[in-house]
């Protein structure tokens, strides 16, 4: 079922139906995670910056193994969402509950990387390795409503993004081992030893995706993973996006422009509209016919954003001169 969220939609009287009646509350488990459990569970969540939201509230489960794709205009609150469902940007109000066993590989755009610092491939693969150590599972809600980190600021970062920190140590056999074979399984293992700032935008985009896998994540949130690339390019990217599901089983959340495309993958699907103050839950197939996202992408038969502005009628032949 698809929920639409209109803009003065208060949280005390969100629609249910796109979670179930045993949705946990907020506050996460205390006892053992089954298999069936949900990675992540948001509750009446708003988004924003500065203490003020940007879009009205949302429920929504991220169940395992499945496909979310994230769509919207630019400026929406895509990123935004992602980095909040993560735990990097603090709700403003709402909470999020995470599994104990959540391991998150967060894979941003290749915008957010420093263009000059001088790291070699397989050290920048690795820190998905040190990130997995890291980041230390949250069953427990984290709120956006009173108390301390209220207000949707900055949330510490504890790993999920691409810093370059220290590796803390050399590091082990088995980091080493995991972090080439995910170097193989992109085709960039010639790359090991050249240094990141020197890559092409496609070799980048690889070596990024290969510090996700080695994270060995049962979630991958992917910003934009085709962005700035050749058609061959993005899809090589989107093949190895589909494996991490069908393969490894693993839960998928890629924000992406290729609305289509993206729709056509997943199994469900999040339309941030900020303009309109509007969000939408649902199964992919529904959210595209919606109404919601037709006024955006109209007509949405398979292929991305509608066409642009009509042109004008020609003009008149002119009059024949005498």
């Amino acid at each position: 079922m698809l929920i639409s969220l209109p803009a003065d939609t208060a949280p005390s009287t969100m629609p249910s139906s796109s979670t179930s009646s045993s949705e946990p509350a907020p506050g996460g488990r205390d006892e053992g995670t089954s298999s069936a459990d949900p990675l992540l569970v948001a509750a009446a969540l708003e988004i924003g910056h500065d203490g003020a939201a940007i879009l009205p509230p949302m429920d929504l489960r991220i169940e395992r193994g499945t496909f979310w794709a994230i769509i919207g205009p630019n400026g929406s609150g895509k990123s935004t969402f992602v980095r909040t469902i993560l735990g990097l940007d603090r709700p403003i109000r709402g909470a999020v509950t995470r599994a104990p066993d959540l391991r998150a590989a967060y894979m941003p755009q290749q915008a957010t990387l420093d263009p000059i610092f001088p790291i070699r491939v397989l050290e920048f693969v690795l820190m998905g390795r040190i990130d997995r150590r890291r980041v230390a599972p949250q069953p427990r809600a984290v709120g956006g409503s009173g108390g301390a980190g209220a207000g949707g600021g900055r949330a510490p970062d504890h790993g999920a993004r691409g810093t370059h920190g220290g590796l803390m140590g050399p590091p082990s056999r088995d980091d080493l081992q995991a972090a080439r074979a995910a170097l193989r399984d992109v085709r960039a293992a010639e790359l090991e030893r050249r240094l990141l700032r020197d890559l092409s935008g496609g070799q980048r985009q690889r070596v990024l995706f290969a510090r996700a896998l080695a994270a060995d994540a049962n979630l991958y949130v992917l910003d934009e993973p085709t962005a700035a690339l050749d058609i061959a390019t993005e899809r090589e990217v989107l093949g190895l996006i589909s494996a991490l599901r069908d393969q490894r089983g693993a839960s998928i959340v890629m924000i992406t422009h290729l609305v289509d495309d993206g729709l056509s993958r997943a199994d469900r699907a999040l339309l941030l509209d900020r303009d309109h103050g509007t969000t939408l839950v649902g199964p992919a197939a529904e959210v595209r016919s919606a109404p919601e996202l037709l006024r955006l992408y109209s007509p949405l038969h398979g292929h991305g954003p509608g066409p642009g502005p009509a042109e004008p009628p020609p003009s008149p032949p002119a009059a024949p001169v005498d």
